[in-house]
């Protein structure tokens, strides 16, 4: 019986081995490449195979336009050996021809690879059903089936109230000046709108002596409330909700016209499919942006499905929508199934006019936008890495994953949307900080590689971009082996934080785009990942201290944070930077929300005020903390003076063992000669010279 059971296992071992050992001696190359690119660009096609660096010459490599017959192109070797440039093509249809003597392996099972690909100079919509599917057949037939993860963002050049302080009431701290973010506290007329998951509290402030809750604007338990924002007397919630009803996800824009706080009223409501990016306001006109992950693999079991986006409106119908086709375009360049969602409203007139919705296939996870332009951009992560999860370190320090970027543009004018191009640059970006427009060039600032990387350090960059994103200036190789924390335009000028064990602060001139340079450089101990301007020759950091310790373990040295750290830096004299005054705020485990989210920034321009929420904590023995108390903090910062703290308005721990999330401060606000602080389940109200408290409203 052994005997028998031996003579099966060699038989299936011998009718195995042929196609082990076809496999290890003839590879596939498969390959990769986008179906179209603009005449801008440059086309790549990516193999997963190594290429002979000799024989790509017109032999073995070469272009044919539709007709079959070869054409004049700039074809180059990737660094990695096995990609492809293909560059200088007017606009077409074309296939490129890479024969089995092109590769390394001279045993390759696929003789010829014939790869199509259009170049185009304008984008166009999608013409039919068929061809949208027939795109999507060809992402399952390459592999691409599985889910995309999709990485948030945390999001003129200086930071100015994008509304008239004439109402003598706190705004939003908006990056662009006339551009609107929206947040989840906003402020008018006296009353101060505050999110709590699936409602919108409205309290009266009119009287900081007797705070009055004046009407809750109930949403749907399904439905969370994730932002507001303001226009005129229009209040704009927005929402994500999983809608039985259209079996998906949405992002809805909730229109209440509040002319009568007391009493707000449902005018409109606009929704797009997936998850909200971000919004933007601006020329009177609101942006929702979001990406959309349509289900294409269901291709493998059912063959056809309805991968559109899904829209609502309820000023044009009741019903959930698909997007219609010709408002779906494929980005140039990408191969990537997401959606990326644009929803344009008109604001004027009560929020009357038709809302414009389009579709781009092509995912993305950063914004910026100006008044004129809107950018997105999205990482292309090498190999297989895996995207990093979300989530605030307080000790060690995190490490990148190394990307490119790719950024696209459209130009906006109201409703109106007119796709640009897009462009390619080294690193990934931080968030919208990084990023900036500046008399029609956009400028962006990166990190490229890994930090702890030995062999292949990291690199920091600052490209700048024509208005059509064609590169015409950069500074290269900033602070090798770090990364950047921290970035911020102002004009002419750009700083940049990079970090590994100090944290150097660049100043940067930009004000020749073809030749920017670094005038000045200031190391100091710690980093700041938030950089907010306080006149033309001073910036406030927010941060975090830190000190390096050993790893008996691992016998090297590691960075962790220790306390809270706000620095004032003069920039005057730009080549060299100092750090005139600042303070250490709390011990080790205290934070801010202000260092993640730059809209938890408290500013009364005639006071010098800034100030933010923050939660203290102490080191104890052991590497423990000790949870103190939480509150806000109030600075007066001014250039001849430093920083100075005037407002400690804290919660001291009653033997409780962290902070207690329904009281904790989400934002601090002003109306009038009052300062507010506002939690989830209480308000607060403080006399703005000298910080008494006045009043206390609990929200149940």
């Amino acid at each position: 019986m052994r005997g028998k059971w031996l003579a099966i296992m060699i038989i299936v071992v011998l009718a195995v081995l042929p196609g082990i050992f076809t496999v290890m001696i003839s590879p596939t190359a498969h390959a990769k490449a986008a179906s179209t690119i603009m005449s801008t660009q440059s086309w790549a096609v990516s193999f997963t195979q190594t290429l002979k660096t000799k024989n790509i010459t017109d032999e073995y490599v070469y272009v044919t336009d539709k007709e079959g017959q070869k054409v004049a192109a700039t074809i180059t070797l990737g660094d990695d050996k096995k990609s492809l440039v293909v560059s200088k093509l007017s606009p077409g249809s074309y296939q490129l021809h890479v024969k089995k003597e092109a590769f390394a392996y001279s045993s390759l099972k696929t003789k010829t690879h014939e790869i199509d690909f259009t170049v185009i100079d304008k984008l166009e919509a999608v013409k039919s059903d068929k061809e949208l599917q027939q795109y999507f057949e060809a992402l399952v037939a390459n592999g691409n089936v599985e889910r995309e993860m999709s990485v948030r963002e945390d999001s003129a050049s200086s930071s100015k109230d994008s509304a008239s302080l004439a109402d003598n009431a706190s705004t939003t701290n908006n990056q662009v000046e006339g551009v609107e973010e929206g947040d989840i506290v906003v402020v008018k007329d006296g009353f101060i709108y505050a999110i709590k998951d699936q409602v919108i509290t409205v309290v009266d402030a009119n009287n900081p002596k007797s705070l009055k809750l004046a009407t809750t604007i109930k949403q749907k338990e399904s439905q969370y409330i994730t932002k507001l924002a303001l226009y005129d007397n229009v209040l704009i919630a927005i929402g994500e909700e999983y809608i039985e009803k259209a079996n998906t996800s949405m992002s809805t824009a909730m229109f209440y016209d509040i002319t009568n706080a007391k009493n707000p009223q449902l005018i409109r409501e606009v929704a797009q499919e997936g998850y909200l990016q971000d919004i933007r306001i601006t020329n009177d006109t609101l942006y929702l942006i979001g990406t959309m992950h349509p289900n294409y693999w269901i291709l493998q079991e059912e063959g056809t499905a309805d991968l559109k986006p899904k829209m609502y409106d309820s000023a044009v119908s009741k019903e959930y929508n698909s997007l219609p086709v010709d408002k779906i375009s494929i980005l140039p360049n990408t191969m990537d199934g997401t959606y990326s969602l644009i929803t344009a409203v008109g604001l004027k007139n009560g929020v009357k006019t038709v809302a414009n919705t389009k579709g781009y296939l092509g995912g993305s996870s950063g914004l910026y936008m100006s008044q004129d332009a809107l950018y997105l951009t999205t990482p292309i992560y090498e190999g297989n890495q895996v995207v990093p999860t979300g989530g605030i370190m307080k000790d060690r320090i995190w490490m990148p994953v190394s990307n490119n970027t790719q950024v696209f543009k459209w130009d906006v004018d109201g409703t109106a949307l007119n796709f640009v191009g897009t462009s390619e640059v080294k690193g990934s970006v931080l968030n919208q900080y990084s990023m900036d427009e500046y008399e029609g060039n956009f400028r962006i600032v990166t990190t490229e590689g890994n930090m702890w990387d030995e062999k292949n350090i990291s690199r920091n960059h600052l490209f700048i971009l024509d208005k059509n994103l064609k590169e015409i200036g950069a500074v290269k190789n900033l602070a090798p082996g770090e990364k950047v924390y921290s970035a911020r335009f102002m004009g002419e000028k750009a700083y940049v934080v990079t970090f590994k064990q100090v944290d150097p602060l660049f100043v940067i001139d930009v004000a020749n785009p073809r030749k920017p340079m670094v005038l000045g450089e200031l190391k100091i101990p710690g980093y700041s990942n938030y950089l907010h301007p306080l006149d033309d020759t001073h910036l406030i950091g927010i941060g975090y201290d830190t000190e390096e310790r050993f790893d008996a373990y691992t016998k090297s040295n590691f960075t962790v944070t220790t306390n809270m750290k706000m620095s004032l830096f003069d920039v005057t004299d730009f080549n060299n930077p100092k750090e005139q005054s600042t303070v250490k705020i709390g011990g080790k485990g205290s934070y801010s929300d202000v260092q993640y989210n730059p809209k938890a920034l408290f500013r009364h321009k005639d006071y010098h005020y800034f100030g933010f929420p923050v939660v203290l904590y102490e080191a104890e023995s052991d590497d423990e903390v000790k949870y103190q108390g939480q509150g806000a903090q109030i600075y007066e910062i001014t250039a001849e003076k430093g920083i100075v703290l005037k407002g400690n308005i804290m919660t001291k721990n009653t033997n409780e063992p962290y902070e207690n999330w329904e009281q904790t401060v989400q934002r601090v606000v002003y109306v009038g000669d009052a300062l507010y602080t506002i939690a989830r389940n209480e308000v607060k109200s403080y006399q703005l010279n000298d910080f008494k408290a006045l009043d206390t409203l609990i929200i149940k």
